[in-house]
């Protein structure tokens, strides 16, 4: 009986300690090594537009000679507390434009969406957070990032909270509860740029490593371009 009450008891205890362990975050990865968008899908233009990203050299190129964004969204719609971060080159100004994070993304026609950008789309070198609905917009005067030079964008969303990382440093914080969960994503208006090494980590996200993966920013080596007619779309 005695063995019985010690084996119930430890086994309580057990039950606790994991109950105050804190959620283990999972990390996704995407490096583009692999020579596929599979994961990914691009909104903004939408399926019936023509498509904007292309691998070359192993890393994800886009031109985008609009003022609007054109957005690849990855993840799911009911991932709330993440962080998104990635690697970017800016090879060509085209016009006032922007380069973004998309947090809490949900479709059709932004229903939901927080979008963290660095650019001048707004007629200054800014960082800015949009909220959509509403176009509630948050930003500070901010060096524009250099072309040809590798920069890292960063955004954590935790609770109401948005903290948007620039190169390492905080660069803008906000507070917004109206948009509560949804998908990730990256975007571009009015550049030509370079994307590689896109982190997402999260309680929500699966732990996703490609073998290809290099974990670094690449110099282009001369090969091939390959373009996808479609995304798959999921």
């Amino acid at each position: 009986m005695k063995a019985k009450i010690s084996f119930l008891a430890l086994a309580c205890l057990a039950f606790a300690f994991m109950l105050t362990l804190p959620c283990l975050a999972g990390m996704w990865r995407d490096d583009f090594e692999d020579g596929n968008l599979d994961d990914w899908k691009q909104e903004e233009p939408f399926a019936n537009q023509p498509t904007l990203w292309t691998i070359v050299d192993g890393e994800l190129e886009c031109t985008r000679p609009s003022e609007g964004s054109t957005f690849l969204i990855t993840g799911e719609a009911d991932w709330k507390d993440y962080t998104i971060e990635y690697d970017v080159k800016l090879l060509k100004d085209i016009g006032p434009g922007d380069v973004d994070v998309v947090a809490r993304y949900k479709s059709p026609a932004w229903t939901y969406m927080m979008l963290a950008f660095s650019g001048d789309f707004p007629g200054v070198p800014v960082v800015a957070t949009v909220c959509f609905p509403g176009s509630v917009l948050t930003s500070k005067l901010f060096d524009p990032l250099e072309l040809d030079k590798w920069h890292h964008l960063k955004l954590e969303v935790k609770d109401k909270n948005f903290i948007f990382w620039v190169n390492g440093k905080i660069a803008l914080e906000r507070q917004d509860d109206v948009v509560k969960e949804g998908a990730v994503g990256i975007g571009l208006a009015n550049y030509t740029a370079r994307f590689d090494n896109v982190i997402i980590t999260g309680s929500d996200v699966p732990d996703v490593t490609p073998p290809t993966w290099k974990g670094r920013p690449v110099q282009p080596r001369g090969k091939q371009a390959t373009t996808w007619g479609e995304i798959k779309r999921r």
